[in-house]
């Protein structure tokens, strides 16, 4: 229109558009954890981004909120500000998958947490490659940057996965390595080829391979001593079948100790340091912390 003004872009805007580049999809919610004070301040500056063409959203039956992505003028604008090295990827379709993006908001969930943990703490977050990272490939397909595979001592079979997310946290020069599963209660338990027995499969026999040093040379930091995998998932009775079920697995027990669950609702999100968890090993009543085990 004549003699519109050209909408003048913030730090705070570049900021936003910044964490659409790492996150892709955020809620409106998460928008306002990150960046606003108020629900309010978060609509208003979200709808002149909109109208400003650098931002579009969509909605999802099931899901009682906006969610945002940047459109091809946004993510021209992310390139100029953004300075990490992921590639900004252009969303050309929007997903209508409920438990698709109910998962993909979970993830950002725990990872603004660990953001918003790590702020003002002796704790950094060095590094945060969630699933859906990848490089295309000549046929136009995406390769996940983080799928993996790993023979299983128990029954030499090669089991293959794809983490939800894969995070190093640095406290006083030392880094250690975390894997992250969301479990929103969809998969099956107690079948060893499939859902979380196969998913526990692969991480103990990672463990024991050392398959999980690939990270210390792609993130160039020294060898991980071994890591921590995150389970969060739906319910304190879920929970329990996990660990029960894991008991049908001839893995080291000492192995599954260094897998931990919690659910949903424990897991802070004021503070992830804070939440505790308990390992997939039944007879451990250990209470870890990510800060203190």
């Amino acid at each position: 229109m004549a003699g519109e003004r050209p909408l003048k872009l913030t730090e705070r805007d570049s900021q936003l558009l910044a964490d659409l580049v790492r996150h892709r999809y955020l809620s409106v919610s998460q928008i306002q954890r990150l960046h606003f004070p108020s629900e309010q301040t978060t609509y208003r500056r979200l709808r002149a981004l909109k109208e400003g063409g650098l931002v579009d959203s969509f909605s999802v039956p099931g899901i009682n909120e906006a969610i945002f992505y940047l459109t091809r003028e946004g993510a021209e604008k992310a390139t100029a500000c953004f300075t990490e090295k992921t590639a900004v990827k252009t969303v050309t379709e929007v997903p209508k998958d409920y438990y698709f993006l109910k998962h993909f908001l979970a993830i950002n969930d725990f990872w603004i947490g660990l953001r918003q943990s790590t702020q003002n703490a002796p704790i950094k977050l060095k590094e945060f490659v969630p699933d859906y990272y990848g490089e295309k490939t000549e046929r136009g397909g995406l390769t996940k940057l983080i799928r993996d595979a790993v023979v299983d001592p128990s029954n030499q079979e090669q089991v293959s996965h794809t983490p939800d997310a894969v995070f190093v946290l640095e406290k006083v020069g030392k880094s250690a390595l975390f894997f992250l599963e969301i479990d929103r209660g969809t998969e099956v338990v107690s079948d060893p080829k499939k859902g979380v027995l196969k998913c526990l499969r692969f991480y103990l026999a990672y463990l024991l391979a050392g398959g999980h040093q690939r990270y210390a040379r792609e993130f160039g930091l020294p060898p991980f001593k071994g890591f921590r995998t995150l389970f969060v998932t739906t319910s304190e009775e879920r929970m329990q079948n996990m660990r029960e079920a894991s008991q049908t697995l001839t893995h080291p027990q000492k192995a599954k100790k260094f897998i931990w669950l919690a659910t949903f609702e424990a897991v802070s999100k004021e503070n992830v340091f804070e939440t505790k968890w308990r390992s997939f090993d039944q007879s451990d009543e250990t209470n870890y912390q990510i800060t203190k085990n």
